[in-house]
């Protein structure tokens, strides 16, 4: 059954598919129980991407620093998974709830932000590369 769920989703194969679901459900979990988001990270991780390495994020050693089990991870999931109409939608809201929060408050500067969510600065880049 999971290989052919697997099948519906262009470039996932299942154990990928698997891995990008626990990590959706982890953080679907801090959701729903009222927890920070934004800074949460899962011990679970999503599995490397073309992304990762389009995007240039820096790595400790074979590590990726960004989008592994922080914020951006889900972000990056959501690109594997989602339509691409879908997701340029989901990144468009995101990216004006981001810029809302940091044009109200002085609370902490964009860098920052990014840096306690797992964003590289050019995160909003993903829908430019190809999955």
């Amino acid at each position: 059954m999971k290989v052919k769920v697997s099948k519906n989703f262009e470039k996932v194969n299942e154990k990928q598919l698997e891995q990008y679901l626990t990590v959706i459900t982890k953080f679907r979990n801090v959701c729903a129980h009222n927890e920070r988001l934004y800074s949460y990270q899962t011990k679970n991780d999503i599995p490397n991407t073309a992304i990762h390495q389009k995007l240039g994020i820096p790595q400790n050693g074979s590590q990726y620093v960004y989008g592994k089990h922080d914020l951006f991870a889900l972000v990056i999931a959501f690109r594997y998974l989602l339509p691409d109409e879908d997701f340029k939608k989901f990144k468009a809201s995101l990216s004006r709830i981001l810029k809302h929060y940091l044009d109200s408050t002085g609370a902490m500067s964009e860098a920052d932000l990014y840096q306690y969510m797992g964003f590289p600065s050019n995160w909003k880049k993903i829908s430019s590369y190809r999955k």
